[in-house]
């Protein structure tokens, strides 16, 4: 395990996402999640699916059987902006179990607030703090964030925070 402060992993999160948001050339919200699990980077291309699925068990669920490619098992009834997220959210699975996140000591590093790093992972992807900045920049209010960024309101709100947060220090 691998002790690091809450804020060094947010920091640590935020970039990830970031990371990720470059490599599509994402510009403007929404940041296209599908398209990421079904064009990854090449360095993660045996580590992005996505399966839908009929479940009342869970919104969505990372699984790497083993050998073999990981997936993204989601409910097939969710509502597009929660669909979204729990992506989002899984992605960050996939991330700390491929090859290249064990290498990096992602597993080590992340597991232990998994679910927490995990939701936060997922509000940076969908909305990162340079996309929330411009969104800002161009008259965009707090109200607006879910609608514009596609996202749950319960999480547009803590983006919005967060990014008032970072931009006050």
């Amino acid at each position: 395990m691998i002790p690091i402060t809450r804020e060094e992993r947010q920091w640590f999160l935020r970039n990830l996402a970031q990371g990720l948001v470059d490599y599509m050339g994402v510009v403007e919200p929404p940041v296209p999640v599908e398209d990421l699990l079904r064009n990854p980077p090449p360095l993660y291309d045996s580590d992005f699916g996505v399966v839908d699925m009929y479940s009342n068990l869970w919104d969505a669920t990372f699984a790497r059987p083993p050998s073999q490619r990981g997936s993204i098992f989601v409910r097939i009834d969710l509502e597009p902006e929660e669909r979204r997220f729990v992506l989002a959210r899984e992605t960050l699975s996939a991330l700390i179990t491929s090859k290249h996140g064990r290498a990096m000591g992602l597993f080590d590093l992340l597991l232990p607030n998994l679910r927490e790093s995990a939701e936060y992972f997922a509000s940076c992807l969908l909305a990162p703090t340079s996309l929330i900045g411009a969104y800002h920049e161009q008259g965009g209010r707090g109200r607006g964030v879910a609608r514009t960024f596609r996202i749950p309101q319960s999480i547009a709100l803590r983006c919005w925070e967060d990014f008032a947060t970072i931009n006050n220090k």
